[in-house]
């Protein structure tokens, strides 16, 4: 077996899975809620308990699994709901590449674990660690793994409860659409640098811009590549000496 190409399972490893799991309690906090919700919107939706967690032991995928729900309860075809839902999650496109980059080695048979566990806010927890310290698959792979146990037992626990809780899913999935963006805006925020806001501002500036004229998902694909575009000219400046 190629030693560089596969993690061994060594106790550095276990203590840095461990970290992981420490680092996922700030998402943990804000995932369980929003699970939760789901859990319910699930039920209300007429789905039985063991569907809604099923979408969110196999999708794991936040404000897509609200819009499949919500377009199989309109009727859509389970076809043009999965496209959907596939269309949302094409960032991560972006994401695998950069978090791979970031790692301290090659993570070898975890990479199938990693890449299902690749959230948002995952993603953003692993890249602002990196500014601080090397990162391995293992400490990201403990990160994944948080996340993945609060959705998922918040979303059995909103689904327990779903059938009690009639019209009042409403007022929970509207108080806590905030939580997400919030956590993910927060975590993003401590991993800039200084001179990487531009990339955030011109990014954000074309997602609002075409957010007017275009479905959101496209929006935001167009804002990443527009910040992707001018980050190589940001680096160069920043690597240039100083008079």
């Amino acid at each position: 077996m190629n030693q560089s190409t596969s993690l061994p399972v060594t106790a550095a490893a276990g203590r840095a899975l461990m970290s992981g799991l420490r680092a996922s309690l700030p998402l943990a906090i804000g995932y369980a809620p929003m699970a939760f919700s789901f859990g319910v919107v699930g039920i209300q939706a007429g789905l039985a308990t063991w569907e809604t967690l099923l979408i969110s032991l196999i999708v794991f995928a936040g404000a897509a699994q609200f819009i499949l729900v919500s377009m199989l309860a309109a009727g859509s075809g389970a076809g043009a709901a999965l496209i959907a839902v596939w269309v949302l999650n094409l960032r991560h496109l972006f994401y695998g590449p950069a978090l791979l980059s970031q790692l301290r080695e090659r993570p070898g048979r975890l990479l199938p674990a990693l890449a299902f566990g690749l959230t948002d806010e995952v993603f953003a927890t692993a890249m602002a660690e990196s500014t601080r310290t090397a990162v391995t698959p293992a400490w990201t792979l403990g990160v994944g793994i948080g996340a993945y146990s609060a959705w998922v037992g918040g979303t059995a626990l909103g689904a327990w409860l779903g059938v009690g809780l009639g019209e009042g899913e409403t007022v929970i999935s509207h108080a806590l659409t905030f939580v997400l963006p919030g956590l993910f805006i927060a975590l993003l925020a401590s991993a800039l640098q200084r001179f990487l806001w531009p990339v955030v501002a011109v990014a954000a500036t074309v997602t609002l811009i075409l957010g007017w004229f275009y479905p959101s998902h496209v929006a935001m694909m167009a804002g990443m590549v527009a910040g992707a575009l001018i980050r190589p000219a940001l680096q160069d400046r920043s690597a240039e000496p100083q008079p």
